[in-house]
């Protein structure tokens, strides 16, 4: 068949090797033959039966030792709970002419290679283990995923186990998540693993010669020729045809005319069965044919890459195990975080149910039939890691060394350390505060705003070592890609209705929600939607709860409490003493906040105040027992039961301060502000305060006659400088020139007679201050 076009040959090709495919695939679609011998295989089942179902109830106790926090050791997905294994959820359908194609390449090879150079199915051996038969080697077992554990960090573990014995593994792992399921891959099971193996990261360019002929564009002839280069091939173009062993091509450009551009074209070399070398320019492009014996065999294995080559962003990871066993799995990888959100009803009674629910993804590429999810809160460490991409080094060049010969010893191998197991560390402990009350307890029945449905959540909440899980309940069926909200916390314990007034920010009384979990209890955050009997009021933000920690989550301004404030703050010195050169006063910093409340119904008043350090704060109300506990360092809070009606609560604030004051630099106002206290201070701290205010007065008085003298001394040295400039200008040895003579030796005399008693006089004010200093007066 002449085909006038190198398009119209490949397609011919393609069309006649669909064909050939095709018709083998009618043929034989429950049997190949496996053998050269005639042998057949066993055909491959159809479809696989649905496994039984999971019980809806089956979850894991805190005491199974399969039961782990997010990333804890010591799961084992194939055996938890002796449940037999869901249905597959990754099936891999692979049609007749495919297996054809891989038996007719005989049953004594173990890996067939596909045809750009990528293992299609890898089976994998072990040392001195007898050959598998061709019905085992094609028994690859797909998977199903029977748990997956959210964390609040982003990460992903899945778990799961295979669908059947065999002894390989097949994942179907999404190109981004491949890195990370090398990395932290864990197969549970009685059998050995043998190896992991999966097609190359690098490009399929990289791999084989059909996968460069693969990488190329399959549109450009010159692809075609390169990969025929020294093969007998007929090229045809136009009025031209060359035909005989290919020797080299070269891209020229065809001059153009009046009417036609210039075009792209090729000039070609053969060698023909003459001896001869034969050249030929093909003037068009669009006009060229290129056949033979060797275009025919690229082509048969080109075909087949075809749809292969056809990145689908999967990676089919096949785990060869020693024997055929069902085995399970466990891996992780990131994925998105799973978003908390809270419903919080109020009651006529002002009791609170908190709902909590969780927004999610299945971003794992793996279908979710029927598994176990757990959401995760905590903070482990994880980092990125490409353990998949290729990674080379350099190596530095070593000169050859001729002429000599050395000799060593083999080094003898190293024996393998037993390893003793140990039993993993893991604490259980149920949180009273999130175990969920029964569906049928949970309805509660709010006037106006219709019966609220409780929520089915997976049990009380598990606190390990490093993050606190909570079960989600049932079976989740959710397939990749898709989004789902479940509830997971639903609590009427120990959150309570109250209002807010924060003194500190001083802002307006807020309704808000009181909030307290177990001491052992790590909670995510969230927005909660609060509700009452009449609808949606508000949101709260909810940052989060560690240890017992009390949350106090503000939604609205309170239309019930209207208040205000006065406050006065005074400081009293409380007491003085001396302490090494130092004064040391104790003071007193008083706050009083007179706080007027106006609750038009019952309702519990929260509010905090500032303290400093071992501050104290006390608070008193006609008819009210006000309540104060310490919050921290910085902050007390009060808390007041309010009936309806009109209160004033009196807030009082004793912050002690401390001031500390060197004798040798101590103000004067402070010395007076302490001696005027009268019998608060002790007689030998009053008369050493009145012997630093004698020795202050003293020092005081030197440093005025100091300050005098070096004026005194400044004005007359450039009264002395004034007059040599004139002695310069006058004879000196004249009346007037003497003179000045005379008047610039008696200033200076006087200047060094005032520079040896500003002298003495330093020296004196070091002796006041080392009397301040030493506690003793100068004598």
């Amino acid at each position: 068949m002449r085909v006038s076009s190198f398009g119209g040959a490949l397609a011919a090709v393609l069309l006649a090797s669909t064909s050939v495919l095709a018709q083998t695939a009618a043929t034989s679609t429950t049997s190949v033959t496996c053998e050269a011998g005639g042998a057949q295989c066993a055909p491959e089942p159809a479809s696989i039966s649905d496994a039984p179902a999971r019980p809806a109830d089956g979850h894991d106790t805190a005491d199974d030792p399969v039961h782990r926090g997010f990333g804890e050791p010591g799961f084992d997905p194939s055996s938890a709970d002796g449940e037999a294994a869901p249905a597959p959820i990754l099936t891999r359908v692979e049609d007749a002419a495919r297996r054809l194609g891989r038996a007719a390449a005989g049953s004594e090879i173990l890996m067939s290679q596909a045809s750009d150079g990528r293992p299609a199915e890898v089976e994998g051996v072990v040392s001195d283990e007898p050959e598998a038969d061709a019905a085992e080697v094609a028994a690859v077992a797909d998977v199903a995923v029977t748990r997956v554990t959210l964390a609040t960090g982003g990460l992903a573990q899945v778990e799961g186990r295979m669908d059947r014995a065999s002894t390989t593994m097949r994942l179907a792992i999404e190109r981004p998540q491949v890195a990370d399921v090398l990395r932290t891959l864990v197969v549970t099971g009685a059998a050995p693993v043998v190896s992991i193996d999966l097609e190359a990261a690098e490009p399929v360019g990289e791999r084989s010669a059909t996968g460069r002929l693969l990488a190329g564009d399959l549109s450009d002839p010159m692809t075609i020729l390169e990969s025929v280069i020294g093969e007998e091939v007929t090229v045809s173009g136009g009025p031209r045809q060359l035909k005989g062993r290919l020797l080299a091509f070269t891209p020229v450009t065809v001059p153009g005319s009046d009417t036609e551009p210039e075009r792209p074209g090729l000039r070609i070399a053969v060698a023909t069965p003459a001896g001869q070398i034969d050249f030929a320019v093909f003037p068009s492009l669009e006009q060229i044919a290129i056949t033979g014996d060797a275009v025919a065999q690229r082509m048969a294995g080109l075909v087949p890459a075809l749809s292969e080559s056809v990145d689908d962003g999967r990676r089919d990871l096949s785990v060869r195990l020693a024997e055929p066993v069902e085995a399970g799995f466990s891996f992780v990888v990131p994925t998105t975080v799973w978003r908390p959100s809270y419903r919080a009803i109020i009651g006529d009674a002002g009791d609170v149910t908190l709902q909590g629910w969780a927004t999610l993804e299945n971003t794992t590429g793996l279908d979710w039939n029927g598994i176990e999810l757990r959401l995760a809160v905590g903070t482990p460490v994880a980092y990125s890691q490409d353990v998949y991409a290729p990674l080379r080094t350099t190596r530095p060049t070593a000169p050859f060394e001729v002429g000599r010969t050395a000799q060593t010893d083999l080094v003898p191998s190293a024996e393998a350390a037993e390893v003793a197991d140990a039993e993993p560390s893991w604490r259980s402990r149920g949180l009273a505060a999130m175990a969920s009350p029964a569906p049928e307890a949970a309805a509660r029945d709010a006037k106006g705003f219709g019966q609220i449905s409780g929520l089915v959540t997976g049990g009380p909440a598990v606190a390990g070592s490093a993050s606190t899980v909570f079960p989600v309940a049932g079976s989740i069926d959710l397939a990749a890609g898709r989004t789902l909200s479940v509830p997971f916390l639903d609590a009427s314990q120990d959150v309570d209705s109250i209002t807010y007034y924060d003194l500190l920010a001083g802002t307006q009384p807020f309704d808000a929600l009181e909030m307290e979990f177990d001491a052992d209890a790590t909670v995510p955050g969230g927005l909660i939607a609060v509700y009452d009997r009449d609808g949606f009021v508000g949101d709260a933000r909810f940052a989060g709860a560690d240890g017992g920690e009390v949350s106090i989550l503000p939604f609205a301004v309170s239309a019930d409490v209207k208040a205000s404030t006065q406050s006065r703050t005074v400081r009293h010195l409380s007491s003085a003493s001396l302490s090494g050169g130092s004064l040391i006063l104790r003071r007193e910093q008083v706050t009083e906040t007179i706080l007027s409340v106006a609750a038009s119904k019952d309702v519990t008043l929260v509010t905090d105040v500032s303290r400093f350090g071992s501050g104290r704060v006390t608070a008193s109300a006609e008819g009210l027992e006000p309540d104060v506990a310490n919050i921290d360092e910085d902050r007390a809070r009060v808390r007041a039961a309010l009936p309806e009606g009109r209160h004033t609560i009196e807030i009082v604030t004793r912050n002690p301060q401390q001031e500390r004051y060197i004798l040798a630099n101590l103000p004067d106002q402070i010395l007076e502000e302490v001696l005027s206290l009268g019998g608060e201070i002790d007689d030998a701290t009053r008369k050493r305060l009145e012997e630093v205010r004698a020795v202050t007065e003293r020092i005081a008085t030197i440093d005025r006659r100091i300050a005098t003298l070096e004026a005194d001394i400044e004005s007359t040295r450039r009264a002395v400088e004034f007059d040599r400039d004139n002695l310069e200008a006058i004879n000196a040895s004249t009346p007037e020139g003497a003179q000045v003579r005379a008047r610039i030796i008696e200033r200076t005399n006087e200047m060094n007679a005032w520079q040896q008693t500003v002298s003495e006089l330093r020296n004196q004010r070091l002796e006041e201050m080392s009397a301040l200093q030493t506690g003793r007066e100068a004598q």
